[in-house]
């Protein structure tokens, strides 16, 4: 998982105000290495180039691996809830065949485009018993951003309602990833702004002669 996806899985777990008080921690703790650096006049401008990119690596690893390890922990009950709302979780018969009904009903809503089409879809679906199909229309509703269709599907289902909503905004979180990003971006030192990531790796790993006093 890279860190832009850790990020939105936190956000979408309701955690975004701890991911934005990591970074901008990060950001300030970065800020005064930097001016440490920046400001020892021993060092040539190779020298401290090198030691920004250092810096810089290390205290990103180090947050990649952070954000990493606490969105593992919300992983799976983000997998739990799209099991039991979209899946076939929960649901009575034999596992293969409703496998295989669950995927022929994401082919069957997959061309719907119209939103009321899709909601009267959801409707004979929920009247005549056929909890896959309507479970299929969910998804596609959730992925159109139909919150009219999915809090119909939802009304009728007041079990997956806790599970739907976090579903919900999860999508919803996964859009809104702009203000971490700055903050993430804040980490890095303007001397190596414009730099791709390989590209500072690679200076980071190459010391330069008479960097070490």
């Amino acid at each position: 998982m890279d860190t832009i996806d850790a990020i939105k899985t936190l956000n979408a777990a309701g955690k975004g105000t701890e991911v934005m008080e990591l970074l901008q921690k990060e950001a300030g703790s970065a800020a005064r290495t930097y001016e440490q650096i920046r400001s020892d006049g021993m060092y040539s401008d190779e020298a401290r180039q090198w030691q920004l990119a250092v810096a810089y690596v290390q205290r990103r690893h180090r947050i990649d691996r952070e954000l990493a390890d606490k969105a593992s922990r919300v992983v799976t009950v983000d997998r739990d809830d799209a099991g039991n709302v979209f899946g076939i979780k929960g649901l009575e018969g034999d596992q293969a065949s409703l496998v295989i009904s669950r995927r022929d009903a994401a082919d069957r809503v997959a061309v719907v485009t119209d939103r009321g089409e899709l909601r009267e879809l959801l409707r004979r679906a929920t009247r005549s018993g056929d909890e896959v199909l309507a479970r299929a229309v969910a998804e596609r509703a959730l992925e159109n951003q139909d919150p009219a269709t999915m809090n119909a599907f939802l009304a009728d289902r007041p079990h997956l309602e806790a599970a739907g909503e976090r579903l919900w905004r999860a999508q919803q979180a996964s859009r809104d990833t702009f203000a971490f990003s700055m903050h993430l971006g804040a980490v890095r030192p303007h001397e190596l702004s414009g730099m791709s990531a390989d590209s500072i790796e690679a200076l980071a790993s190459t010391q330069p002669a008479g960097a070490n006093r």
